[in-house]
Formats: C-alpha cells, sequence, structure tokens
C-alpha cells in the first residue's frame, strides 16, 4: 500500500531547514515526543520529517536507533490523516519529531503521542477537522 510507505523523499535531511526549524519553528509537546515545524516545506510531499533522539538521555547507539525505529514506524502509520487535510489546504511543512522521556517506552505509547501530537499540530496550522 503506497499510502503507508515513507521514502527518501518524505525525510527532511537539509541542515538548513532543519537549522531554520530550530531557530523558528513552532513547537508542540505530546508525551513523550516533542515536535518543531514550520509551513516553509518544498517537494512533492505535504510533509517533509526529521526524527531525533538526544545523545544526552541516550549514549548508546542502540538504544537511540531503536527509538527513532518506533517513532518511524508510528508516524508511517498514522500519517495518512495529516498528508489529506494539508493536502486539501495545499500546505507544505516541514517537521522535527523529538523523542523527550527518560526511559525506554514501548511502542503503544509512542504511537499515541504521535497520533496526538500529529492532530495538535494541525490544530495549531488551522486545518478543518
Amino acid at each position: 500500500m503506497p499510502e503507508f510507505s515513507f521514502k527518501k523523499a518524505e525525510r527532511l535531511t537539509s541542515s538548513k531547514s532543519i537549522s531554520l526549524l530550530f531557530q523558528e519553528g513552532r513547537s508542540i509537546s505530546s508525551y513523550p515526543l516533542r515536535i518543531l515545524f514550520n509551513n516553509q516545506g518544498q517537494g512533492q510531499h505535504p510533509v517533509s520529517v526529521a526524527i531525533s533522539v538526544p545523545k544526552r538521555l541516550y549514549k548508546r547507539a542502540v538504544d537511540r536507533n531503536l527509538l527513532k525505529r518506533r517513532i518511524r514506524e508510528a508516524y508511517r502509520l498514522n500519517k495518512t490523516n495529516s498528508y489529506f487535510r494539508l493536502g486539501e489546504m495545499n500546505m507544505r511543512i516541514n517537521l522535527v519529531i523529538q523523542y523527550q522521556h527518560k526511559e525506554i517506552l514501548d511502542f503503544e505509547t509512542i504511537e499515541n503521542g504521535v497520533i496526538k501530537a500529529l492532530e495538535k499540530m494541525l490544530r495549531v496550522l488551522g486545518t478543518p477537522t
């Protein structure tokens, strides 16, 4: 199913765009995540995403990679609603999802955080619910 894919074109890789997000982006917190976003996205997809797990919280790369895989999968499974609503408004955004909790949580908790954060972000952007 193509709507559940997460292609390379959907990833935010530009260091300039990422640093601009951290400087000027808006922020939303939804346990255990924090989302930074702005509407300066480019490309063919409505959302460009970067996922971050801070090294100061998790020293071991194995732990950081596990959390990034869980966040990426939760986003991949729940992005269709936000794509549809942003596509209706002809809006493109850049997005950074950061993990903020000190313990490694299970997939269900992370997925609930992603869902709530995306809904909050859409409300802030003013899309019809």
